[in-house]
């Protein structure tokens, strides 16, 4: 899957999984753009998350609390 789904998708999966994921910038997308709509899932099933800035526009981690 290509674009903002594929990459959202992918940061939900594995941050089910391991409970933290990284999101980078890609060639297509900003990290904002990722993380908007990660964190908009996050907030509608009302799970308890802590985002930190790794790098500024370029990288952030969300993990589950």
């Amino acid at each position: 899957m290509n674009g903002i789904l594929g990459e959202v998708g992918k940061a939900l999966i594995i941050l089910q999984d391991e409970g933290e994921v990284v999101i980078e910038k890609t060639e297509d997308l900003f990290v904002d753009e990722i993380a908007y709509f990660v964190e908009e899932t996050l907030k509608g099933v009302k799970a308890e998350y802590k985002i930190e800035e790794l790098e500024s526009n370029e990288k952030l981690k969300i993990t589950l609390q």
